[in-house]
């Protein structure tokens, strides 16, 4: 069932996560630009990205801490 909202929807909270962090790495955003989150929709019960959070994903919060994003976005330039 397609969701009403229209957002692209992931079964499981860790496909979403994935998603959001592969949509960092491919379209290279800034810590603070794009998706900062995920939730579970309450109209289809599936899992949607989100820009309006007031907090950043923790496993996305990791990566930047860590300098895996940048070292991800850099290597994705070579590809």
């Amino acid at each position: 069932m397609k969701c009403p909202t229209g957002k692209n929807q992931y079964s499981t909270k860790f496909l979403a996560e994935t998603s959001l962090i592969d949509i960092h790495i491919h379209r290279n955003f800034q810590p603070d630009q794009g998706p900062q989150d995920v939730y579970e929709c309450e109209i289809c019960g599936e899992w949607h990205l989100t820009s309006k959070s007031s907090k950043r994903n923790e496993r996305l919060q990791e990566m930047i801490d860590s300098g895996e994003m940048r070292r991800e976005q850099r290597a994705r330039r070579w590809e």
